[in-house]
């Protein structure tokens, strides 16, 4: 294959492959030849100057394998994996519309997150990108509208979800393509919201980018956070103090109950039922508030720094969380009363939307809708990172692989997160909240994954020895998990899609960055 393989203890993953360009195909087929389970979980682009480099990060037996290559600038050509790996189709169209590369043999090379009116040959991660002039004196044709009614083809009605839909507060459009009720083909459309949060994380400083990529989800934030700042303590190798691994797990814990039980609550309001969305939702308020206790913040906390966390835990504070911990769990019981026996409930979610755990492996899905069919990853359990490693959990996961399974296992993780939290509480450690760091970071490279409420959450950080980092790739769940909607709603009905795609969890301002 003309490779050579370098261990880099952990800082581009298990292992480095270096492959000259044409030859990612086959390294990518050794892997799914080792591990038929083995996944997709970015593609990172980098600007070389006169070239394209490519890094394909692969995940095998819970662990990230990074196959890096390059490609020339001018005629930045190479074979697509899409058809080894059909989870990888996003990532390839990502890197067309950012960096120009051009993936032969790809099924859909239509944009993904430019507009359509985009100029041509303007790539915006690309370091010679005039982006504003560009912009300013582009001859653009005028934006098509975009279709709000059905449209009919023939037998086939070609109904537009979005981009503005009144559950959604982001705005995504999905065609879905109807016979009679029956969904023939559907075909996302993403970007209505990118803000090229990696593009201006190189225009700030460090500790700058930490408060930026909190914005990146006011859902998930810390984990963005945590995930950043992990980061870059690799690059600087920082050994964050005991207490702050422990105070930073409450708080990503914090924020996996408030996404579970938002999901939930909002679940319940796609399928009709109300009052479970403001029952759950009702339930989620004392979390906010822990949040703001802890943190001193109720949705964005800004908790994460580089070195350790902001603010440390008032030993006043630990009797408080505690009760309304277990004030928490203790309501968990009529929840499962109800997703387990209510029958409405259950006519809407079980066996509808069934994503197979061959199918899912082939996505390279993450998070609850993986576990929910069957594949058991968690990166908390798999590579585990602040005091994952010391507190005892479950790792949750179903067969059933419908949307009752996907919002099972998130009941279930609601549960677990309360344990976690609680356990952390009691063997909280004394000692610094934090260390002191360097403002400017030492020239190096590093990934890191964490496991965010939706799914594994992936960075990549690249430092030139300034305080401004020369590249952020960020990748999020649910830019993993769309493609998944393609597969469970095609051949069920039209009245599923709602209930098959909440499960799915989706965040689009995720996904758009």
């Amino acid at each position: 294959m003309g490779s050579r393989v370098k261990i880099q203890s952990g800082y581009l993953g298990k292992a480095a492959i270096e492959v000259k360009a044409g030859a990612n195909r086959d390294t990518v087929k050794s892997l799914l030849e080792a591990n038929k389970e083995a996944g997709i979980v970015a593609l990172t682009g980098l600007d070389m100057a006169k070239k394209i480099g490519l890094m394909y990060h692969m995940c095998t037996n819970g662990v990230i394998v990074t196959i890096k290559t390059e490609i020339p600038k001018k005629n930045p050509k190479i074979a697509t994996i899409s058809d080894l790996i059909p989870g990888a189709q996003f990532h390839e169209r990502e890197a067309a519309d950012l960096f120009g590369v051009i993936f032969e043999g790809h099924p859909n090379p239509a944009r993904l997150v430019l507009p359509d009116d985009w100029p041509e040959n303007l790539y915006p991660l690309r370091k010679d990108a005039k982006i504003d002039e560009a912009l300013a004196n582009a001859e653009t044709a005028p934006r098509q509208t975009e279709a709000v009614q059905a449209e009919s083809e023939g037998d086939i009605v070609n109904i537009i979800i979005g981009p503005q839909h009144p559950a959604l507060l982001e705005p995504e459009k999905f065609s879905v393509k109807v016979e009679g009720e029956t969904v023939k083909q559907v075909e996302p459309r993403i970007g209505y919201v990118h803000r090229g949060i990696e593009k201006a994380a190189e225009q700030r400083t460090y500790l700058q980018d930490v408060y930026l990529v909190e914005r990146i989800c006011g859902i998930c934030n810390s984990c963005h956070a945590a995930c950043f700042v992990e980061t870059v303590e690799k690059i600087l190798g920082t050994e964050v103090p005991l207490r702050a691994q422990y105070l930073r797990t409450i708080i990503l814990e914090l924020n996996r109950l408030h996404s579970h039980m938002l999901l939930l609550g909002h679940a319940g309001l796609e399928i009709g039922y109300e009052t479970l969305f403001q029952y759950m939702w009702r339930d989620r308020e004392p979390v906010m508030d822990l949040t703001e206790q802890l943190t001193g913040n109720r949705v964005i906390s800004s908790a994460m720094t580089v070195g350790g966390i902001r603010r440390d835990l008032q030993e006043t504070d630990i009797p408080k969380v505690k009760t309304q911990i277990t004030t928490l769990k203790k309501k968990m019981d009529f929840y499962y009363k109800l997703f387990e026996n209510e029958p409405s409930f259950k006519i809407r979610t079980q066996n509808v939307g069934v994503l197979s755990k061959e199918d899912a492996l082939k996505l390279s899905v993450v998070g609850p809708v993986a576990r929910a069919s069957g594949i058991a990853i968690d990166v908390r359990k798999d590579e585990p990172y602040e005091a994952y490693g010391e507190i005892p959990f479950n790792l949750i996961t179903r067969d059933e692989g419908d949307s009752w399974a996907r919002l099972m296992v998130r009941l279930d993780e609601v549960v677990e997160s309360i344990n976690i939290i609680d356990y952390a509480l009691d063997h909280m450690p004394s000692g610094p909240f934090r260390v002191k760091v360097p403002r400017v970071v030492v020239a190096g490279e590093a990934i890191n994954h964490v496991e965010a409420p939706r799914g594994e959450l992936f960075y990549y950080v690249k430092s030139q020895g300034t305080a401004y980092p020369e590249r952020v790739k960020v990748r999020t769940p649910t830019f993993a998990n769309i493609p998944a909607f393609i597969n469970i709603a095609e051949g069920g009905n039209i009245a599923d899609v709602p209930p098959s795609f909440v499960s799915l969890d989706p965040c689009f301002s995720c996904t758009d960055r």
